[in-house]
C-alpha cells in the first residue's frame, strides 16, 4: 500500500453542514490516516482539461468518492482519479430507476408491475394494469422525493399539473402489505454490512430522512443472497437496496447508488462508514 491514500470526497456543496454521511466519512478517514478531502461540484470549474477548485487547481488523488448524483462535473472528476466509488458508468445506469426495474431481476425476490409513461395519461388505463391504487415515481429522486400514492384521476393531474407534462414517471404497482414499512440494505461487494426496518405511523413511503422510524433487522442468507444478485447485475460496490413486504414474498423497490448511512448506523450499530473506507483501502492493498 502507498504510504499514504489520498481521496476526494465529491459531494453537492464544499461546506457540507449537517451532512451526517460526509461527516462520517471524513471521520473515519482521519482515524484511518487516509487524507480525504470534501469537494463541493458548486464550487468547481473544469477547463481544458483541468479542474479548479475554489480557484486552485486539483491535483490527481488515488480515489473518489462520489456521493452527489447530477451533471457533468461528476463524471469528469471520475477521471481525476485511479479508482471511482461508485464505478461512473455504473451510477449514471443506476441512478434511473427505471433502469433499475427493467434489470435488476432475482429469483429471491419478486418485482412489481410497472409503466413508464408521463402524467397525462389516463387513470382508468393506468388502473387496469396496475389496480385501484398505485405509485407514481420519478426516475431520479431520492429521500422519498417525486414519490406518490395515486387512488384517483385528480392525483395524476396534481403532479401533471406540478411537474409538467413533459417529465416521465414509473407507474408502479402498490404493495399494500408494505404500506409504511420497508427493510433496507448497505451493500459493500454483494455482502450486507447491515439491515434495517423502516417503518412510518402516517405515510406510505418509509424513509427515515421523512420520519420513518429504523431498528436492526436480522441479516438473514436470503438478504446475503439478494445483495451477491444485485452486485453480480450492477457492479457497484456499496448500494442501498429497498426492498418492501408481500403477501408471501419479498418485492424490489429500489436501489440507491449514494445511499446515506445515518439510519443504518443508529438501527444497527454497525460502523458502516469505516467499512467502506477499509474496503477501499484493502484495493489499495492488493
Amino acid at each position: 500500500m502507498k504510504e499514504k491514500l489520498k481521496g476526494y470526497l465529491i459531494a453537492k456543496y464544499t461546506n457540507m453542514i449537517g451532512s451526517y454521511s460526509c461527516y462520517r466519512l471524513l471521520e473515519e478517514a482521519k482515524k484511518m490516516g487516509i487524507d480525504l478531502k470534501l469537494i463541493g461540484t458548486c464550487d468547481l470549474c473544469f477547463f481544458e482539461g483541468k479542474f479548479f477548485h475554489r480557484g486552485e487547481l486539483l491535483e490527481r488523488r488515488d480515489f473518489i468518492i462520489n456521493r452527489y448524483k447530477f451533471g457533468h462535473l461528476k463524471d469528469e472528476l471520475s477521471n481525476l482519479a485511479a479508482r471511482s466509488y461508485n464505478e461512473i458508468s455504473a451510477f449514471n445506469i443506476y441512478l434511473d430507476k427505471f433502469k433499475q426495474l427493467e434489470n435488476i431481476k432475482s429469483s429471491n425476490f419478486k418485482n412489481p408491475k410497472f409503466i413508464l409513461a408521463t402524467a397525462d395519461k389516463k387513470y382508468e388505463f393506468l388502473k387496469r394494469y396496475l389496480g385501484e391504487k398505485f405509485v407514481a415515481k420519478g426516475l431520479t429522486g431520492s429521500e422519498g422525493d417525486e414519490i406518490y400514492l395515486i387512488k384517483n384521476q385528480e392525483g395524476l393531474e396534481n403532479i401533471n399539473e406540478k411537474y409538467g407534462p413533459e417529465k416521465e414517471w414509473v407507474f408502479e404497482e402498490f404493495i399494500e402489505q408494505s404500506f409504511g414499512r420497508d427493510l433496507r440494505i448497505y451493500s459493500i461487494r454483494g455482502r450486507a454490512a447491515g439491515c434495517m426496518m423502516r417503518k412510518s405511523e402516517k405515510d406510505f413511503r418509509a424513509n427515515f430522512a421523512l420520519g420513518g422510524k429504523v431498528s436492526n433487522f436480522e441479516i438473514t442468507p436470503k438478504i446475503n443472497d439478494i445483495c451477491r444478485d444485485i452486485y453480480k447485475i450492477t457492479g457497484i460496490d456499496f448500494l442501498g437496496i429497498d426492498l418492501l413486504f408481500g403477501k408471501d414474498d419479498l418485492y424490489f423497490c429500489e436501489v440507491n447508488v449514494a445511499a446515506g448511512i445515518m439510519g443504518m448506523e443508529k438501527a444497527t450499530g454497525v460502523n458502516i462508514a469505516g467499512k467502506v473506507l477499509e474496503t477501499i483501502r484493502e484495493d489499495f492493498n492488493e
